[in-house]
C-alpha cells in the first residue's frame, strides 16, 4: 500500500513538471532590482540589494569605507573609489571602482558575478543585466536611454545654417543669428575667417556618427563642374556638440580636389 502511495505521489509531481515546461529550479530564485546604472560604459549594480538576493552576507566598514561580501567560501573585499579589490585576500584590478550614490554602493556587475563563480550578461535592447550564479538569477534593470540623438529636422536646420555661413557679409548680428545653431568657439572661428573656408552648398546628408552622447560627426561629399571637362570633389566634415541642451555645429572643415579625366 505504501509503495502504491509513493508511486502515485511521484507520478503527480512529474506530471506537474512536464505540464509546465517553463518551470525550473532557477526561476524559484529569480529576483528583479530596478536601480542599476551605466557609468563610463560599465553596468553598475546596487551591491547590497543584489548580494542579499544571492543570500550573501554584506559587511560595511564605515571607518575604512570598505564593503565585504561573503558567499560560501568566497570573500570579496572592495573599497569605495579604489580600483583594487580582494578575492579571498588575492588582489585584482577593477575597470570601474565601487561608488556611493545617494547612500547606495554600486559595483560593476561583471566583478560581482565572476567573484562568486557566475556570469553577467547585458541586454542593450532591454537595458537589463542578468547575473547568474549556479541556479540563482537576479535581473538588474536601468533607466532607459534619453532620446539624445539628433532628429532629422535638427540635422536639416543645422545643414542649412552651414550653407548660409559661406559668406557673412549680409548679416549684421552674426553672433546673435548663429548662436542657436553654432557653438561659441565655432562662431569665433567663422568671424575670424569671415565665413567657412572653401565652403560649398551641400544638401545631401550622410549618416551621423556618434562618438558619445555629446559628440557626433558627419561627412558630406559632392562633385561640381570645374571648367569644360574637369570635376571638383568637395568633402565637408561637420562636427557637432551637445550644449545648452541641444545639438549645435562645433566645427566644419572643407576640402576641395580637382578631378581630371
Amino acid at each position: 500500500m505504501k509503495k502504491t502511495i509513493i508511486a502515485l505521489t511521484l507520478s503527480l509531481v512529474c506530471a506537474l513538471l512536464i505540464g509546465n515546461p517553463a518551470t525550473s529550479f532557477a526561476n524559484d530564485f529569480s529576483n528583479t532590482v530596478d536601480n542599476g546604472k551605466i557609468v563610463n560604459g560599465r553596468m553598475l549594480i546596487p551591491l547590497r540589494a543584489v548580494s542579499e538576493r544571492f543570500n550573501s552576507e554584506v559587511i560595511w566598514n564605515q571607518a575604512k569605507k570598505s564593503i565585504t561580501i561573503i558567499r560560501g567560501k568566497r570573500e570579496l573585499l572592495l573599497h569605495v573609489n579604489s580600483r583594487t579589490a580582494f578575492l579571498n585576500n588575492a588582489a585584482f584590478s577593477l575597470d570601474e571602482p565601487a561608488k556611493i550614490d545617494n547612500g547606495t554602493t554600486y559595483v560593476p556587475a561583471r566583478v560581482f558575478a565572476e567573484a562568486f563563480g557566475g556570469t553577467a550578461l547585458w541586454s542593450e535592447q532591454k537595458r537589463k543585466a542578468t547575473i547568474t550564479i549556479g541556479l540563482e538569477q537576479v535581473f538588474i534593470h536601468t533607466e532607459p536611454l534619453k532620446p539624445w540623438r539628433m532628429s532629422q529636422e535638427r540635422i536639416n536646420v543645422l545643414n542649412a545654417k552651414i550653407n548660409e555661413a559661406s559668406d557673412l557679409s549680409s548679416y549684421s548680428q552674426i553672433r546673435t543669428y548663429f548662436r542657436p545653431y553654432f557653438t561659441d568657439s565655432f562662431i569665433n572661428k567663422i568671424l575670424h575667417d569671415n565665413g567657412i573656408k572653401n565652403n560649398a552648398i551641400l544638401t545631401k546628408k550622410a549618416d551621423i556618427n556618434y562618438s558619445g552622447t555629446t559628440a557626433a560627426s558627419m561627412r558630406q561629399s559632392a562633385y561640381f563642374d570645374s571648367g569644360p571637362i574637369n570635376l571638383e570633389l568637395v568633402d565637408r566634415y561637420v562636427f557637432y556638440k551637445f550644449v545648452d541642451n541641444q545639438w549645435k555645429v562645433d566645427d566644419v572643415n572643407v576640402g576641395r580636389q580637382i578631378i581630371e579625366p
